[in-house]
């Protein structure tokens, strides 16, 4: 489990695609064509992008590169890297960006068992509470790129791509909801992007409910004992009593009381 995320890749060679063909097409630009006039200024903007622009933006990319690699071996400085990288190429950066957000948090929970059971069998399900913010972001940024392609088309690309990476995270909220609890063992998705973790009721040997509105779970992997944060926000406001309760009720059954 501990590989980059397809997304991080397909960003990481988008950005590059689409980079060598802008500078290819700046570098075969014919001048020739255009007046004395626009010859120089068009020769010097020229100049600028290729001299200095192209090398900036090849630079961005190695740390792109970079970054990824970084991130897989958990260096602490890594994301905010990626971070950086990303939104320094936006709007295609934002591709990129999301697979290296994906890529931090498949390495970051790899001790854990992907949850591949579906929700058939669980006796409760609590949804995500991001879902219906994530899409009123979509929609709003479909609006705003509809209203931006004529007088602005590269902010209304901007607000495209940041549509397209909301539609994907509301697909993603739609399906891994933030807790379900089956008689075996439960399953949780600690933030957003995530992947959703099983947890047999056998593997906890201690559950702690914070102040700041977090669980902390000490579970037995077979990596050895990890702790798992999951932040109670991820459930909506008005079920997160719920969630406690149904929550330590399943634990005490077990033994394992939420303290």
């Amino acid at each position: 489990m501990r590989m980059i995320h397809p997304a991080a890749w397909a960003g990481l060679l988008l950005n590059a695609v689409l980079a060598f063909m802008f500078f290819q097409a700046i570098a075969v630009m014919d001048l020739g064509t255009l007046e004395p006039a626009q010859q120089e200024a068009w020769g010097e903007m020229k100049a600028i992008i290729l001299d200095t622009i192209r090398p900036i933006y090849l630079a961005l990319l190695l740390m792109q590169a970079v970054a990824l690699a970084l991130i897989v071996h958990e260096a602490p400085f890594a994301l905010p890297l990626a971070i950086i990288g990303g939104l320094l190429t936006i709007p295609v950066g934002f591709v990129y960006l999301l697979g290296s957000l994906l890529t931090h948090y498949q390495v970051r929970y790899a001790d854990f068992a992907v949850a591949r059971m579906g929700y058939a069998g669980a006796y409760h399900i609590f949804p995500a509470s991001a879902l219906k913010k994530i899409r009123i972001l979509t929609s709003a940024s479909l609006i705003v790129f509809v209203l931006l392609m004529v007088p602005n088309i590269q902010m209304a690309a901007s607000f495209l791509a940041l549509a397209v990476v909301g539609l994907y995270c509301s697909l993603r909220a739609g399906k891994n909801h933030a807790l379900a609890l089956y008689n075996e063992g439960l399953t949780l998705t600690p933030t957003l992007l995530a992947p959703t973790v099983m947890l047999p009721y056998s593997s906890i040997t201690l559950a702690t409910l914070h102040e700041n509105e977090t669980i902390q779970f000490e579970v037995n992997t077979p990596g050895g004992p990890r702790s798992l944060v999951w932040p109670l926000h991820t459930v909506d406001p008005e079920q997160r009593r719920e969630a406690i309760e149904e929550l330590g009720a399943a634990l005490d059954a077990r033994g394992v009381p939420l303290q």
